[in-house]
């Protein structure tokens, strides 16, 4: 696969750079690029000079500030294994996220929040591509992203497991009323749609932001940042926490 940007590949170099194939940089403009360059050297990473035109074909015209990478494809995490992990407390699960802008933001706030997991479904996810790790600004090289058949029965696993699980819809209670400490799991849904009938129908409790102004909500992206920094406010802060 090839990502393309200053950031993204930066990560691809300091988290994973044995998945580098090589980095390419445009010819006349390695001179602005020497942070990167010294990085891929240090990791022993071929980079290659080449003709701007080769990179904006190899980047598919995105933004990709001269450099672009090939990368062996991303594993997913093991859902099981990250989920038995006694660290793991915060899950974020992406019902039918289609927008790979949106895709990416949300990994990059995963990252920011420190998720230990992001969970998408096998059909109707936009997945890893070029765009959404562009657009995750190299989050996508930290946070670990597992792929699942059934996010029903995904929720009914960490239920089990003693994960209390949150849907983000309408006619729930404000964040702050909830006790997001502990094992907790965030749902966020498609950016028309929002959470499917049978997915919602799982969750312990729906919660849902705030409005004082004259749109109706967020933008997914905006929203699960909004909760996830709640979720990290409450576990950073164990007596902030109201009930379940």
């Amino acid at each position: 696969m090839i990502i393309y940007g200053v950031n993204p590949v930066l990560e691809a170099i300091r988290s994973h750079p044995e998945k580098i194939r090589y980095i390419g940089v445009v010819r006349e403009e390695t001179a602005r690029h020497q942070k990167l360059m010294s990085e891929a050297k240090r990791a022993r990473v071929t980079v290659r000079p080449l003709a701007a035109d080769h990179v904006e074909k190899l980047a598919g015209h995105g933004v990709h500030n001269g450099v672009v990478a090939e990368i062996s494809e991303t594993a997913f995490a093991d859902f099981d294994e990250v989920i038995a992990a006694e660290e793991t407390t915060f899950v974020l699960i992406l019902d039918s996220i289609t927008d790979p802008q949106n895709f990416g933001a949300i990994l990059r706030v995963a990252d920011g929040f420190g998720a230990d997991l992001v969970v998408i479904p096998e059909h109707d996810s936009v997945g890893l591509t070029p765009v959404a790790v562009k657009a995750s600004a190299g989050a996508s090289e930290w946070v670990p992203l597992a792929q699942v058949t059934n996010l029903a029965r995904t929720i009914e696993t960490l239920q089990k497991a003693g994960y209390w699980v949150y849907a983000a819809a309408d006619g729930g209670d404000p964040p702050q009323a909830i006790d997001l400490r502990g094992k907790v799991a965030l749902v966020v849904g498609n950016e028309g749609k929002g959470i499917r009938r049978n997915v919602l129908d799982h969750c312990d409790r729906v919660v849902t932001i705030p409005m004082q102004g004259h749109i109706e909500s967020f933008n997914v992206a905006t929203a699960a940042a909004v909760l996830c920094y709640e979720v990290r406010r409450q576990q950073d802060d164990p007596g902030s926490a109201q009930n379940r």
